[in-house]
């Protein structure tokens, strides 16, 4: 016996929905976003095109020189398709190249080329600049303080990540 069919009900009153105690989620979300898209308008009003993703990425390029598709993609947290297209974009624009990897034939290396060094750096100075006037009404106490509390909450999540993975 297969069952009924559910009646799919639109609810067309506003529902109320308490606000949480500390809205940290959104804070850092709102914060993330206008420093992300600041950055980048900076960044084009200089005449660069690439995203701030795409700066992310020449960073871990830069870190870690001759990780594959798939590795970076992990550590960015996005899909291979995505992270596929962003090298291919950094590759057509001369900001990273790839090379074959001995140990696995079916997996390229990658890395920053000096191109991509040069605009990596640029934005990082422009991302620098920004934060500085971010944090201009922080004093440096503050300052360090956020960062140290921001650190201590990825760890919990990092704890609570680990856990729920030991379990299953």
């Amino acid at each position: 016996m297969s069952p009924r069919p559910r009646r799919i009900v639109p609810i067309r009153e506003a529902v109320e929905i308490p606000e949480p105690t500390h809205d940290v989620g959104r804070a850092l979300k709102e914060v993330m976003h206008s420093f992300r898209t600041t950055v980048e308008s900076e960044m084009r009003s200089r005449g660069a095109a690439l995203s701030y993703a795409h700066a992310m990425l020449m960073m871990t390029l830069a870190r870690e020189p001759g990780l594959s598709g798939a590795q970076s993609a992990r550590r960015a947290g996005v899909t291979a398709q995505t992270m596929n297209s962003m090298l291919r974009n950094l590759e057509s624009g001369g900001y990273a190249i790839r090379e074959p990897n001995a140990e696995n034939r079916r997996a390229d290396r990658w890395f920053l080329t000096e191109e991509g060094l040069r605009h990596l750096e640029q934005g990082r100075a422009v991302a620098d600049e920004i934060m500085r006037k971010m944090l201009l009404r922080l004093t440096v106490k503050d300052a360090d303080r956020l960062c140290e509390l921001l650190q201590r909450c990825a760890r919990s999540l990092q704890v609570m990540r680990e856990a729920r993975s030991d379990a299953a």
